[in-house]
């Protein structure tokens, strides 16, 4: 009997009955489920002996340093850190999640929350800590879900959060079904009656409006918004009401599209109001008279290029006619385009200065578009501008020339705090675009990033 190989990967006899490979695929899949349960659980597991090895630090002043939820400042005072778990949970030092991210490849928020649900479930949540680790792909929780539920109770104190243990893992075996958000504030009023009111201040400290951009779709952005309740139901009544003028104007477009328009109408309060007022031309009037503001990298082929394509910072690729109608209507409204110079990435001038002029800024953040920490995606804009080679004031002996772009490189705030006081060293290495940077962390682990540019592909490089 002869065997092929198929496109799963699989030996199968080839006179195999059908129902004998899916079986086989199945059987697979169940064990590709066990292999991800058990490396989840060990990455957690890891993360916790990784946690209890770096327990945070007290100074002479009785003044712990510890990893957590919150702002990092490079000097001056230090801003309030709320721990990574909650009342109960080891304190950890904050280079700890840092050099865990390194060697997972992953961004330092994320070990950060490996480290803290760890802790959460370990600590807090006992039951649930032991159910997880004798779980089975029949019974018992699954990781995520362990997870999931550890952050609803990481605010809890210690009593609230051992009942809501109890009450999680009454019966182990529908632990998946449990609602634990529900189960936890009810451990927090059993813990707390004046929490309720507390919730409720908190909840609303936490409005705000957000914008999601998908750079595979830059023509249009998510918003997403947690109002008052009042508030949330006087702006569907007011969306609601210019729709309804909209259409009554020859508006024909569906009602979902309608009532994104009728949002981007109250966006100018001036063509809100000539449209709510019965303006018979408010309908074709573009509104926009607020700023808007474009970062477009563009080279002269990409002008003479059908269809062209633009690079706009933050939301991606665009067609150039897309930017032109952009243009068109901002302008229409009376705003203003103004053109930047070029900027050469390969300039190496110097200033004496600690801090580099604009333009030479603007040349690094051009140059490398993300934090260059290993796994970091933090925006360059973002990030502050390190001296790779650390700076010396040359008041106090330093050298002239310390401040060029090969001697610059973006790190966010908590890379740079890891870089300054964490044991973390870095060279850049190579020229221009093509340079990479070589990492060493505190135990000798080296990384190298290989950094991603903002300048806009040439249409050669397109066409290749």
């Amino acid at each position: 009997m002869f065997a092929s190989v198929g496109p799963t990967g699989y030996d199968e006899p080839m006179t195999a009955a059908p129902r004998s490979q899916k079986a086989r695929l199945i059987d697979a899949a169940w064990e590709a489920r066990a292999d991800e349960h058990e490396a989840q659980l060990r990455q957690l597991r890891l993360a916790l002996q990784w946690a209890l090895l770096h327990p945070a630090p007290v100074d002479a002043d009785g003044v712990v340093d510890h990893a957590g939820w919150g702002e990092l400042r490079l000097v001056g005072d230090p801003a309030p850190i709320t721990p990574l778990a909650g009342e109960g949970a080891p304190l950890v030092a904050p280079e700890a999640p840092v050099e865990l991210a390194a060697a997972l490849g992953v961004p330092a928020l994320h070990a950060q929350q490996l480290i803290a649900d760890a802790l959460e479930l370990a600590f807090r949540l006992p039951r649930l800590w032991t159910l997880l680790g004798k779980a089975t792909l029949l019974t018992g929780p699954r990781v995520w879900q362990a997870r999931l539920i550890s952050r609803e109770t990481h605010d809890l104190s210690l009593d609230a959060a051992l009942h809501a243990d109890r009450l999680i893992c009454a019966v182990p075996d529908r632990i998946g079904l449990v609602d634990a958000r529900r189960l936890a504030h009810e451990a927090r009023l059993h813990a707390d009656p004046d929490r309720a009111v507390a919730e409720e201040d908190d909840a609303l400290a936490k409005r705000g409006v957000w914008l999601h951009r998908d750079g595979a779709a830059p023509a249009t952005t998510e918003v997403v918004m947690t109002l008052d309740t009042p508030d949330a139901q006087l702006l569907d009544q007011s969306v609601t009401r210019i729709v309804a003028d909209l259409e009554q104007l020859g508006d024909t477009d569906p009602l979902d599209v309608r009532r994104a328009r009728a949002v981007g109408v109250l966006a100018d309060p001036q063509h809100a109001l000539d449209l709510m007022s019965g303006r018979p031309d408010a309908a074709l009037s573009p509104g926009g008279t607020g700023s808007l503001d474009l970062v477009v990298h563009l080279t002269p082929a990409d002008l003479t290029d059908q269809p062209g394509v633009a690079s706009v910072e933050g939301l991606g690729a665009v067609s150039t006619g897309l930017l032109a109608d952009w243009l068109a209507r901002h302008r229409l409204a009376g705003g203003r385009v103004s053109v930047r110079a070029v900027v050469d990435l390969a300039d190496t001038r110097t200033v004496d200065a600690h801090d580099p002029p604009p333009l030479l800024r603007e040349q690094v953040l051009l140059r490398d578009a993300h934090c260059v920490f290993p796994g970091c995606r933090t925006d360059s804009r973002r990030c502050d501008l390190d001296h790779i080679q650390p700076y010396l004031d040359p008041a106090h002996g330093g050298p002239p020339a310390q401040t060029t772009a090969p001697n610059l490189a973006p790190l966010c705030r908590r890379h740079h705090h890891a870089k300054t006081h964490g044991g973390w060293t870095y060279e850049r290495r190579g020229d221009g675009s093509r340079a990479t940077y070589e990492w060493t962390s505190p135990t000798g682990h080296h990384s190298t990033v290989v950094p991603v540019t903002r300048a806009p592909l040439t249409a050669n490089a397109r066409r290749a």
